[in-house]
């Protein structure tokens, strides 16, 4: 029996910033986005859990953090997993590198002072709106393949 899992996408970042500073952003983002979902912060573990639901299938972001380097620096570990387990295809890893990028563009900017517009949730309500369409045109028509009783 062979195993098609692919390794989960992560990257380590060392920002500028107080931890405090970066959980507190990363928790707005999460709260503001309508395709963000925060889940948990873990005090003891030094772990933060959200979710994003713009996918077919919703990811985890696990953001781990090391020890703080100084006051104002520090280093993290992101890691992005299907919400129900490891990357099996090309496609799965796709967007999860564009998730992760997402995240952390919007993270660099809430950190430098920008607030989160309604653009910016209009913006990923469409595209959370338009994979869901795809997936029902997909859907459609497989139920319609399977009743048009064609086999090949």
């Amino acid at each position: 029996m062979s195993n098609n899992g692919i390794p989960t996408p992560r990257q380590t970042y060392t920002l500028k910033y107080s931890k405090e500073s970066i959980i507190e952003k990363l928790k707005y983002i999460a709260l503001e986005m309508p395709t963000y979902k925060y889940i948990s912060y873990n005090e003891d573990l030094n772990t933060l859990r959200i979710e994003i639901t713009r996918s077919f299938q919703p990811q985890h972001l696990d953001f781990r953090f090391d020890e703080t380097i100084s006051n104002d620096e520090t280093k993290f570990e992101v890691e992005v997993s299907k919400h129900t387990g490891g990357m099996t295809d090309d496609d799965s890893s796709l967007h999860a590198k564009k998730n992760l990028e997402e995240i952390m563009d919007f993270l660099i900017k809430c950190l430098k002072g920008y607030l989160i517009s309604e653009e910016d949730k209009k913006a990923a309500t469409k595209g959370q709106i338009g994979n869901m369409i795809f997936v029902a045109v997909v859907f459609v028509a497989v139920v319609w393949w399977i009743g048009s009783g064609i086999y090949w």
